[in-house]
């Protein structure tokens, strides 16, 4: 079996450390507004709001590729506060954060440019985070985590010893830890038959997570998402069309929503 960089796969695999920074740019976007009362089919209950749980995870990626490659992938690592701040970060031959702050605001950074974006966004920690007790497939605010909602929950499984909630969504299916938050501790995307990227446990620690996973240094210079991804010169060899839309759209939301989130 080869071991390759990840970097040095496919062009599908140069391109998926962007399209995960640009979707989790947008993730927030589709997510619901917290609402006290959660419709479901044709009912509508009450919903129980309940706090957020602090944890740190971290995953490391191995992609199987066709052939029989198998690529070392990103290291990722999921954050949240008891506040309701969370944040992602990948580490592989870049270093990029997201974060969203219970205030409201959005910052993402590149760590080996020193440089970020930040943007005034409507975020609502309760509608975002998920909740134990349903089996990690709604919100702690009662709603659904995706809209409209797409995961349905197929078993409870032990992995790495934690007890999970077994999520699945489409091609991907992801393994939650009911006792930690809904902290992911395994996911996997089947791309193919032979194209599989799977995300295993490293590390889960309960409680406030590291003040400087959340930090954004005083002298990170503010630059719009493309070039906080590519560079100054915003060099993309082999971008297709889709991800150059992508890039200009988080770009034009850059732009209507820039704000220097409070310190």
């Amino acid at each position: 079996m080869r071991v390759k960089d990840f970097f040095g796969w496919t062009t599908k695999l140069r391109w998926l450390f962007v399209v995960l920074i640009l979707a989790a740019a947008t993730y927030a976007g589709r997510l619901l507004h917290t609402h006290m009362k959660a419709k479901i089919g044709p009912r509508t209950v009450e919903a129980v709001v309940r706090k957020p749980i602090p944890y740190t995870v971290t995953l490391r990626e191995i992609v199987h590729g066709p052939n029989g490659t198998t690529t070392v992938g990103l290291e990722h690592t999921y954050a949240v506060r008891s506040d309701g701040s969370r944040m992602m970060r990948w580490r592989g031959k870049g270093l990029q954060r997201v974060i969203y702050l219970a205030a409201g605001f959005q910052v993402d950074t590149n760590d080996q440019t020193n440089t970020k974006s930040s943007i005034k966004k409507q975020y609502k920690p309760l509608a975002s985070l998920r909740d134990p007790s349903s089996m990690c497939v709604d919100s702690l605010a009662g709603t659904p985590i995706t809209s409209p909602p797409r995961e349905a929950f197929v078993a409870e499984e032990i992995v790495a010893g934690y007890r999970t909630a077994k999520i699945a969504d489409g091609i991907i299916t992801s393994w939650y830890a009911l006792d930690y938050g809904c902290a992911p501790v395994k996911e996997r995307w089947e791309f193919s038959p032979t194209e599989v990227s799977e995300k295993e446990l490293v590390s889960l620690v309960a409680g406030e997570p590291d003040p400087s996973l959340f930090d954004v240094p005083a002298h990170y210079r503010e630059v719009p998402p493309s070039e906080r991804l590519l560079g100054p010169n915003k060099e993309a060899p082999g971008c297709d069309e889709k991800s150059r839309k992508a890039f200009q759209e988080v770009d034009d939301e850059y732009k209507r929503l820039a704000a220097k989130p409070p310190r």
